[in-house]
């Protein structure tokens, strides 16, 4: 799972640095016709170029401000999205986890202190890997990077078994690193605790409880309706479908949902007390943020094609979820807009892209790996189809290329310019990548094609 995980821990790190501070607004009052309108003029300019589709909600409290669909759920049968429509939420999977965990420890069945090999044996320092280093992203357990972790469900004891051979990344509790093992790891623990599966306890303990009938756990296909998956194509407001769906694991990822039952979800942890997390030291399964004087929790979710967002304000009691299967650089844009949204500003809008030609030929040239200094894992740029495609180590979807000018290129899934640079013999030496509001980042070519 590591170059997943890179892909996402990298576009969190966007999210935070894309933001500036400004004022707090001195009250929180909204008009639904207001909010509607600013939801529209964020949202409709990003459809138009192909890189949203999907679902948005907004409310305060109990008053639904904005709940309205955008784009098509399957683009090949021209079916629109709906305010129902069920989307994969990936790493939101992760806030039911934690408040899964938190259940057993108010049963008194679990400690924070607990060791992982308490309940599940054979993983590198379980005996010094706490319950609650894995909840923070502290236990630097190892890392699966199989390309068959992606394309199969695998059971969950072959997952187990290739974990137990993977070295750790770093001594738990001596650092933080965003980790989907760590997650599939307390949905392990949840099972051995409660002598039943994580999609049985989840349902029995929580969506049940709650009222939650378009939730539920799945590898990879949610049941109908559902929105299908799509990532950006080489030109202007194209998008495509992967090539086959990304298996998700228990733990991480794997919940499907739509706009509606995740609203139920932040009220629930808003108000609910037996899920509210005011009450703990951290909001485990959430990012605490203020990006604008206002403190906020926040997850957000990648998974191939789709992507995911919930957002809640605890002080007015607002609630935010942004549902896409469109997979593209918005992704990045979503908490700063959001806020403005709510609160008042300009939003973000999408680049306009002007394609140029460039022969195969011309582009079997950048082909070949690429490395960064600050990043172990290696950029990787082939020609498929008569395109230029790149993809992070052993990752196995593709992500096509826009060509803009000489040596440069545009990637739609990732708001990045890519500046490619020759040697003095006219050769591909290095490649500099550039995000939004982000320092230029330089990758030196260390193996052609």
């Amino acid at each position: 799972m590591r170059n997943k995980t890179l892909l996402y821990s990298l576009a969190c790190i966007l999210c935070l640095l894309c933001v500036r501070l400004r004022p707090a607004a001195a009250q929180t009052t909204f008009n639904v016709i207001t909010i509607e309108h600013r939801a529209d003029q964020w949202i409709m300019p990003y459809v138009a170029a192909g890189d949203f589709s999907g679902v948005v909600l907004i409310a305060k409290g109990d008053q639904i401000l904005v709940e309205k669909a955008y784009g098509k759920a399957d683009f090949e049968h021209d079916t629109a999205n709906q305010v129902g429509t069920r989307f994969p939420i990936a790493s939101l999977s992760k806030t039911f986890t934690a408040a899964a965990i938190e259940l057993l420890i108010a049963q008194g069945k679990l400690s924070l202190k607990d060791p992982l090999s308490k309940y599940v044996s054979g993983i590198s320092n379980g005996d010094r890997i706490t319950v609650e280093h894995l909840l923070l992203h502290e236990s630097g357990v190892g890392e699966l990077d199989d390309p068959d972790v992606y394309r199969q469900c695998l059971p969950n004891e072959e997952l187990l078994r290739r974990l137990r051979r993977v070295p750790p990344v770093f001594a738990p509790g001596s650092d933080d690193h965003y980790s989907n093992e760590g997650y599939f790891l307390l949905a392990m623990i949840m099972e051995k605790i409660s002598r039943s599966s994580f999609e049985t306890f989840m349902q029995k303990n929580i969506f049940d409880p709650l009222s939650l009938k378009n939730t539920g756990s799945t590898c990879m296909d949610p049941p109908s309706p559902s929105a299908s998956a799509y990532v950006p194509g080489d030109k202007a407001a194209s998008v495509v479908a992967p090539p086959f769906p990304e298996a998700a694991h228990v733990g991480s990822g794997s919940l499907y949902s739509n706009v509606g039952d995740l609203y139920a979800w932040l009220r629930a942890v808003d108000t609910n007390p037996t899920f509210r997390v005011d009450r703990l030291d951290y909001p485990y399964g959430w990012g605490k943020r203020n990006y604008s004087g206002r403190d906020l929790i926040e997850q957000s979710g990648m998974h191939e094609g789709f992507t995911s967002h919930m957002a809640l304000y605890p002080k007015d009691h607002i609630y935010a979820v942004v549902l896409s299967n469109v997979q593209s650089g918005f992704f990045n844009r979503i908490p700063k807009d959001l806020e403005l949204v709510l609160f008042g500003g300009d939003t973000s809008r999408p680049r306009e892209i002007k394609a140029v030609v460039v022969s195969v030929a011309t582009l079997q040239e950048y082909q070949g790996e690429y490395k960064a200094e600050s990043i172990p894992t290696p950029l990787r740029f082939v020609v498929r189809d008569g395109k230029l495609s790149t993809h992070w180590g052993n990752y196995p979807f593709l992500r096509v290329l826009t060509p803009t000018g000489k040596d440069e290129f545009f990637l739609r899934d990732e708001y990045a310019k890519v500046k490619f640079e020759r040697d003095g013999k006219g050769g591909i030496a290095k490649m500099v990548w550039q995000w939004p509001e982000e320092k230029p980042m330089i990758f030196t070519r260390v193996k052609p094609h």
